[in-house]
């Protein structure tokens, strides 16, 4: 069952005298029980505007949100509806997201208190704090006296404080160093697992995203290109942009040689290409993709994948390169 669930969600910014940016151009998605989705795409494709949009951060344009059956409200002025609040955020960056001028424990504390925990005591907060990997008594401490990898920590516990039954992680491990990175995924995927917690997990960087997550959608200029579980998307991508993005991943192979780049930039939302989104940048693009976008469908008899793309399942090598035509 689906405890977060995106339907046609659209979010445009307007901008005064210059056309509207559609951030996101109409995605489905569903989050379920204790699975970890994994949302990725190049800087740019407006996966972190829809991972805001999915906490209600942002009023979507079009589309709905609905989380734990009900549709989600955005936030505004007024308090928000308590049940919304087992559904929290984790943000790429943790030091913007503590307030330094408070300890550690009393923003935790205040997670317990919104969620009407009964317990908010230290003895709670400590559990906490050892739930995600710090000391209890980390909780006398200001956020300025942790590392990066330590801050995210704090942050996940904060979240965690609320009793959520879905987390977004929005990039929750790029303003890390390599070995922070693994450790915070890491503990992400196992919180998910033994508290049974859903997971948005949004990111560029698909090695990690193949390590966590159970299903991955790819995200391509506010369009969802390709989705299904994780390890059949990665051993047999089926839209060439899922090709490419798999094929850019650094491998210790021996071979010496660098992966090859995707050619070219993503496309100025404000101003898309015709057709298929990716046919500015496609190996295989025909005449058909510069005419008409693609639904997303499922992919032959795969129930559970689906592709938007007019020439799936084409011999990877069939363009020879990745150069555009």
């Amino acid at each position: 069952m689906s405890v977060l669930e995106l339907r046609d969600v659209v979010v445009d910014y307007p901008r005064r005298h210059l056309p509207t940016v559609r951030a996101v151009a109409g995605v489905s998605l569903d989050v379920g029980a204790g699975e970890i989705v994994g949302l990725v795409g190049e800087s740019g494709c407006g996966k972190s505007t829809l991972g805001r949009a999915a906490v209600g951060l942002i009023a979507p344009t079009a589309g709905e949100v609905r989380f734990e059956g009900r549709t989600l409200a955005p936030l505004g002025r007024g308090a928000r509806d308590p049940r919304d609040r087992r559904l929290q955020m984790v943000f790429q960056d943790p030091t913007s997201s503590l307030n330094g001028r408070r300890r550690v424990g009393d923003q935790i504390r205040d997670g317990l208190l919104l969620a009407g925990d009964g317990d908010a005591g230290p003895a709670r907060i400590g559990e906490l704090l050892e739930r995600v990997g710090l000391p209890a008594r980390a909780a006398s401490r200001y956020p300025h006296e942790f590392s990066g990898g330590q801050r995210q920590r704090i942050c996940i516990a904060r979240a965690l404080a609320a009793s959520p039954s879905v987390i977004v992680a929005d990039e929750p491990i790029s303003a890390l160093d390599a070995s922070a990175q693994a450790q915070i995924a890491n503990l992400l995927s196992d919180l998910a697992r033994d508290l049974g917690v859903g997971m948005l997990f949004i990111s560029h960087d698909l090695a990690i995203v193949r390590h966590v997550a159970d299903r991955v959608a790819v995200m391509y200029l506010g369009r969802v290109a390709e989705t299904g579980p994780t390890e059949a998307v990665w051993s047999g991508p089926s839209h060439p942009y899922s090709r490419a993005l798999i094929g850019a991943v650094l491998r210790a192979d021996g071979s010496g040689g660098l992966p090859e780049a995707l050619p070219g930039d993503v496309p100025d939302p404000a101003d898309p290409p015709p057709g298929c989104r990716f046919q500015t940048r496609c190996p295989l693009v025909e005449d058909r993709c510069r005419a008409e976008e693609p639904p997303l469908v499922p992919l032959g008899t795969a129930a559970d994948r689906e592709v938007a793309c007019w020439v799936a399942g084409a011999p990877a090598g069939t363009a020879g390169s990745l150069r555009p035509q």
